[in-house]
């Protein structure tokens, strides 16, 4: 079997992860005598479990089994790296998703349980509240509309974490408002903004189609299978707007790799990007029986230069904002050197495991290397580690095994 993710205490397991992905947009796959849907179901049945075997039986459509090695996209040393860092922080539950996003292969998958709990495996899951990093959609949408630019001035009252009626429906100027820009207010996470961008300038109906654009409420077809991660929306219902767009409710929900397949598309100049996690299948002579041809299509899910102002607000949410904690000192580090890094964080309590889930969602780029991630953490009482710091460590193993590897090849 693989050694690869989901760890456990007192002992420490590998074992890959499943991914979902919710988006419109197929891999396309070379001929093969195994089909893209009968791998899925074979792999996704092991991956719920926590198992990710080189050999795996398939059902072929004669009703028999065939027998195949099968090899995945995951890189090891990464997997390794983000064992470490959960076994040194013990969080009570963690994950993290990585993605290459010229490619989409599923480069990483973590899975992180302190305690003796029974869960299924957790990337598998898609019912996690997606709090601010839906944000990422809402900003979008007001960009790829042209009713927003990163420089934009929205004035709001009282407290940025708060949301309240009286703020976003009846909003009066006054000696005590504020005016951050857009990109001030997406990095500190600003819910009374979202809330009055979601109603006033986006509109339900069209956060209803960015958030379809970007995966919600779909299921992909691809080389494993998840639930869709979801969003429910009263469109007639100017509160409910207002709640979506800023990310404070528990109506919209988010797979970890969904999360990672959206960062992946801002840091994909706004084509869709197609996670997969099966290179090939075998059989005993080492004839294929399956290949992955994958070619993320040009479906623009937003424009070019609406992506590219996305990455400013997200870069800013490391420089200023809600994850400045996590990113300090990078320069005191070689590797961070020339590289962009941005994210989005989100917060909000949920019941699946009981717990306040901590996101951090985002994309980091070096020297063309581009790869887009999702961290989430849930805590019950105590905080043992933030999810914005654990990607930091995930993006410094992950280019220094670049950088190495390069040198290596060089000499």
């Amino acid at each position: 079997m693989t050694q690869f993710l989901s760890v456990r205490r007192p002992s420490l397991t590998y074992l890959p992860l499943l991914v979902l992905l919710v988006s419109t947009t197929n891999i396309c796959f070379a001929a093969n005598s195994l089909s893209t849907k009968t791998v899925a179901e074979a792999v996704t049945e092991q991956a719920k479990k926590n198992r990710f075997p080189n050999k795996l039986a398939f059902n072929d459509e004669g009703g028999g089994t065939v027998n195949g090695i099968v090899e995945y996209t995951f890189d090891p040393a990464v997997h390794a790296d983000m064992a470490d860092v959960y076994l040194r922080y013990q969080p009570d539950y963690a994950c993290f998703v990585a993605l290459d996003v010229e490619t989409g292969a599923i480069l990483n998958l973590s899975s992180f349980i302190k305690s003796d709990e029974q869960w299924d495996n957790l990337v598998m899951r898609s019912d996690y509240p997606a709090a601010s990093v839906f944000k990422m959609v809402t900003a979008a949408a007001g960009l790829d509309m042209g009713k927003v630019s990163p420089s934009t001035v929205l004035p709001y009252n009282g407290k940025s974490t708060s949301l309240y009626k009286r703020q976003v429906l009846h909003h009066k100027t006054n000696k005590w408002t504020r005016n951050p820009t857009l990109k001030e207010s997406f990095a500190k996470s600003i819910n009374t903004v979202f809330g009055r961008l979601g109603i006033y300038q986006v509109g339900g109906d069209n956060l209803s189609s960015y958030a379809h654009k970007f995966g919600f409420n779909q299921v992909m077809n691809t080389d494993f299978n998840l639930p869709s991660s979801r969003v429910g929306l009263d469109l007639a219902n100017q509160w409910e707007i207002a709640e979506a767009a800023s990310g404070y409710t528990k109506d919209i929900t988010l797979s970890p790799i969904h999360a990672a397949q959206m960062a992946a598309i801002v840091a994909n100049d706004g084509r869709m990007v197609t996670p997969y996690m099966v290179e090939s299948v075998k059989d005993g002579n080492g004839d294929y029986l399956y290949r992955s041809n994958p070619q993320n299509n040009d479906e623009q899910v937003i424009s070019e230069s609406s992506a590219k102002a996305l990455r400013s607000l997200m870069a800013e949410t490391t420089r200023i904002g809600s994850a400045r904690k996590s990113f300090q000192g990078l320069n005191r580090y070689e590797v961070y050197k020339g590289m962009e890094i941005g994210g989005k964080t989100g917060s909000l309590t949920g019941f699946s495991p009981r717990g306040r889930h901590d996101w951090f969602v985002g994309y980091a780029e070096k020297n063309g290397r581009k790869v887009a991630y999702a961290s989430l953490i849930i805590n019950k009482e105590k905080w043992y580690v933030r999810s914005a710091y654990v990607a930091r460590q995930f993006i410094y193993h992950y280019y220094t095994d670049l950088a190495e590897r390069d040198s290596a090849a060089s000499e």
